[in-house]
């Protein structure tokens, strides 16, 4: 009866080892899902954050960019717009002189050599020669230096004062209006000045 009570006893002893060794193996087995699942959790996780953090990051670099490149464009603006009432008050004071010019003593002897420097080119020509309205009073000084008969007309083209002359004939026309060389001068000085925003 003993060894039966052994047998009984060793196997119930076998039988508890063996559930202990099968419960530590399902237990280790089950440590290391939980590792594995954890593990891929953590690098899931890991690579969320670091997509957000570089989604974050271009969002933000694209933001910069942008304030950076509407900061750029409003201060170009602002300067433009600053050459521009610079660039119109310089010439606005130059037209101003010009103005006083074509009123003064000298305007007339001024109109009188340009026209003898040209004269020669017409020649035996049928030209017509505009002025400004305001300059006809002064038409038989300006026939007298052309040298030979030229019909002087108003032009209302010429504002400042000068002449232009031109041959229907041969299509020569020499303008020497004052308007003209303002007009030179505001196109030379865009080019030159320095003035150019970039």
């Amino acid at each position: 009866m003993q060894n039966i009570d052994q047998v009984f006893l060793y196997m119930k002893d076998e039988i508890e080892r063996q559930a202990k060794n099968e419960e530590k193996s399902i237990l280790d087995e089950v440590k290391a899902l939980e590792d594995e699942a954890y593990e891929s959790m953590r690098a899931e996780a890991k690579r969320d954050a670091d997509l957000k953090l570089k989604q974050e990051e271009e969002e933000m670099s694209s933001n910069a960019s942008a304030e950076i490149s509407e900061s750029h464009i409003e201060r170009t603006k602002k300067l433009i717009e600053k050459r521009d009432e610079y660039v119109k008050t310089i010439f606005a004071k130059a037209r101003e002189e010009l103005v006083a010019f074509t009123q003064s003593k000298e305007y007339a002897s001024f109109m009188e050599e340009k026209i003898k420097k040209v004269a020669a080119d017409f020649v035996g020509t049928n030209s017509i020669m505009f002025v400004a309205s305001k300059d006809l009073s002064m038409e038989k000084a300006l026939v007298k230096a052309f040298g030979s008969d030229i019909k002087v007309e108003a032009s209302e083209d010429i504002t400042i004062g000068g002449f232009i002359i031109e041959n229907k004939e041969s299509s020569l026309v020499v303008d020497e209006t004052l308007d003209f060389a303002l007009a030179n001068q505001k196109e030379w000085f865009n080019k030159n000045s320095g003035l150019i925003i970039k």
